[in-house]
């Protein structure tokens, strides 16, 4: 799927980027398609700075727009918020300084899909301005990691060690995350 999407971004010149905003603002609407294939595209064709920049300025764009369509959606549908709920009371109760850092921490944690962000953002009072500050800081690791990533698999021969870093690194991540919930969930 890579190789189509690239030789395609490569036919279209300089209106890939927007196609490649627009193809990662899809994904960020959808909310459950992983985006690091584009990443990855992105980073083949522009390389891992501007194709990283490219990408993270397109979850970022795709989130708020997700964060908007969903609030909207909501409206619409007349769907209560389900503010009896107590992590969205306290969400809600929260000043907009503690509720940005609540999200930048939501963004940080790596096993969180990033739709599941935008849709709490949607149904709790968070401002718009608090949504997109704490997403565009907060998808800023994340990013790096996927474009460290990419490009080490875009050049597997030379950096054969960073790929195995990287997937080290998750993994190692993704076991002291677990222990951390075990733990606090036995508490």
């Amino acid at each position: 799927m890579e190789n189509s999407l690239a030789h395609l971004f490569s036919e279209l010149g300089y209106w890939a980027i927007l196609a490649s905003l627009l193809l990662n603002g899809i994904i960020q609407v959808l909310g459950f398609i992983p985006s690091v294939f584009l990443t990855t595209v992105n980073v083949l064709i522009w390389g891992p700075w501007l194709g990283g920049l490219l990408s993270w300025l397109g979850e970022v764009i795709g989130s708020v727009a997700a964060f908007l369509l969903y609030r909207k959606g909501i409206q619409l549908a007349k769907v209560e918020r389900h503010t009896h709920w107590r992590w969205m009371q306290t969400l809600n109760n929260l000043s907009p300084l503690r509720q940005w850092l609540a999200l930048i921490l939501a963004r940080l944690t790596p096993f969180i899909p990033a739709g599941a962000v935008n849709l709490v953002g949607a149904l709790t009072t968070v401002s718009l301005s608090v949504f997109f500050l704490s997403t565009a800081i907060g998808k800023i690791p994340s990013m790096a990691l996927e474009v460290w990533f990419s490009h080490g698999l875009i050049h597997i021969e030379q950096n054969a060690v960073q790929v195995t870093l990287t997937l080290i690194a998750v993994a190692v991540g993704y076991v002291v995350l677990k222990r951390r919930a075990k733990a606090n969930d036995g508490q």
